[in-house]
């Protein structure tokens, strides 16, 4: 799908400048940038009739697009030098409240780094367009993003995009796909 991979490249623009803003080290936001990048690869799995669906989903469709986030953690754990991305990856559907997918994992069990794709994550699919809908302004998305704090996100690293938000998100340029594995 086109729009996976903008959609992909920024999640890791917004996931390094997260990390960044956090005092995330170097090396770490090397790994957090490559992991984000490939946080949807499970989606190869799901067909581009469900992927660029311009209405809604119906029932089985959504488990077939919920399958994408344990593919991803499958596809990346068997490669071995990505096997350390699997779980942050494939984890970015988790929610600090336990009640996300596919493993309902709780606060304890998600890492900062996946947290952080799923703050990023979260933001893209509100600020850029969408088959079923056109990108949501700045403010309301935020405004969204805020009332899932301790839900589905966690309070320091959405605080953290909302000071990057403040001081003006990057948006162009973005980084060629080969730029975040180096």
């Amino acid at each position: 799908s086109p729009y996976t991979g903008g959609h992909s490249e920024r999640v890791g623009l917004f996931a390094d400048k997260i990390a960044a803003h956090l005092g995330m080290a170097e090396p770490e936001r090397r790994t957090l940038r490559r992991a984000a990048i490939l946080h949807d690869v499970g989606k190869l799995g799901v067909s581009s009739a469900i992927l660029e669906k311009p209405g809604k989903l119906d029932e089985a469709e959504w488990a077939i697009m919920r399958s994408h986030a344990s593919h991803t953690a499958t596809i990346l754990s068997r490669i071995g030098v990505m096997a350390d991305m699997a779980m942050i990856a494939g984890a970015h559907h988790e929610r600090i409240d336990g009640t996300g997918y596919p493993l309902r994992l709780n606060e304890q069990m998600i890492s900062l780094e996946t947290r952080i794709i799923t703050v990023a994550d979260f933001f893209d699919a509100l600020t850029a367009d969408r088959p079923y809908r056109n990108a949501m302004p700045l403010d309301q998305a935020l405004s969204i993003m805020r009332g899932e704090v301790g839900g589905a996100l966690d309070a320091k690293v959405f605080g953290a995009l909302e000071a990057i938000a403040a001081a003006g998100i990057p948006q162009k340029p973005l980084p060629k796909i080969g730029e975040a594995f180096r």
